[in-house]
């Protein structure tokens, strides 16, 4: 990455509730609250229902806090420019943000403010410790993926309002939304809130094409969008995008393989001109 001129940020996730002893080295599963993913995950077993996770008490929480700090330390570490605090997708700070995954009744739970604590908190750690220009955030408000409902348009307003004013100060390197609505109020006054360099993420549901990133950032949307799937399937989707060049289409059935395929076997375009 950094021989031709990019710049490389990890992203630091904890899987919360959604993971499995079977995945995770037999570790105790935790989360906000002792309330399971209703749905099956990938095992070297086969699917497995999501166990009941621990309930991780208020003396748990900074041990956990520190190992998404630690986590980040290791990533500055070996290489990366910096790291991407995963807040979204289900995932534990997103299920400490959503209150169907979070149904606490200390300081870390019930109100908005309450339930942006954890966040908060995490985020002015690992900024502590590597600094806030090597410090993104991703969010994912209303997604509503693995079991991480937030279905009431006015705690997802309150909510994210209260976590982006906490953390705008901090002057992070960026604040990342994956929405399927970009354009939307919520997303745009986010973003006001925030003032600083902006991405958005159009989510799982539609591949975004380079027609609608240049769209989103032309208009004054975003200074970035986040692309997953074509860069999987173009090791060189920078220079195809920038040149107009033909790309190559997605593989869904190799997306999560255990081997090269579907990873490192894409071509580059001159590899598959010839």
């Amino acid at each position: 990455m950094h021989a031709e001129g990019g710049r490389i940020f990890a992203q630091i996730m904890h899987g919360g509730r959604v993971s499995h002893e079977d995945i995770n080295g037999g570790r105790q599963v935790v989360a906000p609250s002792a309330i399971a993913v209703e749905a099956e995950t990938r095992t070297y077993k086969g699917k497995q229902a999501h166990p009941v996770p621990h309930a991780l008490t208020t003396d748990e929480l900074p041990g956990i806090r520190q190992e998404i700090v630690q986590g980040s330390l290791n990533a500055i570490a070996a290489g990366f420019d910096g790291v991407e605090l995963h807040s979204a997708n289900g995932y534990l700070l997103h299920e400490f943000l959503a209150p169907s995954s979070n149904q606490r009744d200390d300081i870390y739970g019930g109100s908005p403010e309450n339930r942006a604590r954890f966040v908060i908190e995490t985020v002015k750690a690992v900024v502590e410790a590597v600094g806030a220009d090597r410090v993104g955030i991703r969010i994912s408000p209303a997604h509503n993926v693995q079991g991480a409902l937030e279905t009431d348009a006015a705690d997802v307003r309150e909510t994210y309002g209260l976590l982006v004013d906490a953390i705008a100060p901090l002057n992070l390197a960026y604040l990342s939304i994956l929405h399927k609505e970009p354009t939307s109020e919520l997303v745009q006054d986010l973003r006001a809130r925030f003032n600083g360099t902006f991405l958005v993420n159009t989510g799982f549901g539609v591949i975004t094409t380079r027609e609608e990133a240049i769209s989103l950032v032309a208009d004054g949307h975003a200074d970035a969008v986040v692309v997953g799937r074509p860069a999987i399937a173009n090791p060189d989707l920078v220079r195809r995008w920038r040149e107009g060049l033909p790309v190559n289409e997605p593989d869904q059935a190799t997306f999560y393989a255990d081997g090269a395929e579907g990873y490192t076997d894409y071509p580059f375009y001159e590899e598959s001109a010839n």
